[in-house]
């Protein structure tokens, strides 16, 4: 199984980079490992830009920062590709969200991944210029990380 993980962010907007800075540390942890063969990446836009890093995966992860107000700073929610809600926007592809570039892109033909998971990290401040991360989002990327290293545990893989 091909599989991408994505740290999605701006790493240059204090809590909006806990995606870059998990993704980093995961690969941190398996590029020691001749026999893994997953690619960690990390990329700046959403959308359609996204959807092309994910052809060719059969799999994909991707750990963004996430503002809802139902969580406190740091809380770490995993969700499934059908939790996103996409817009109806098809036409114009300048404000298309990642379901719907999806959605594009398999009626088009790509090939795309059969399995994505969303890592969302609660983020406090995604405003402020700055590479560091609020207390509390930085206190979860150790855990976010584990998380995403259970997830590859689960499917059988020596990590």
């Amino acid at each position: 199984m091909k599989t991408i993980i994505i740290g999605l962010g701006n790493p240059i907007l204090s809590d909006d980079s806990v995606g870059i800075k998990v993704a980093r540390k995961i690969k941190e942890r398996v590029k020691s490992q001749a026999n893994i063969s997953i690619d960690i990446i990390e990329a700046y836009a959403g959308g359609i830009r996204l959807m092309d890093e994910l052809v060719g995966y059969d799999r994909a992860f991707i750990v963004d920062a996430m503002v809802t107000k139902d969580n406190t700073p740091g809380a770490i929610r995993s969700l499934s590709f059908s939790d996103l809600i996409s817009t109806r926007n098809m036409v114009c592809a300048h404000d298309m969200n990642l379901p719907t570039a999806i959605e594009m892109g398999r009626m088009l033909g790509m090939r795309l991944p059969s399995e994505i998971r969303i890592w969302g990290i609660e983020a406090a401040d995604v405003e402020t210029f700055g590479e560091e991360l609020t207390e509390d989002v930085a206190k979860a990327v150790p855990l976010a990380v584990e998380r995403v290293m259970d997830e590859l545990r689960n499917e059988g893989r020596q990590l």
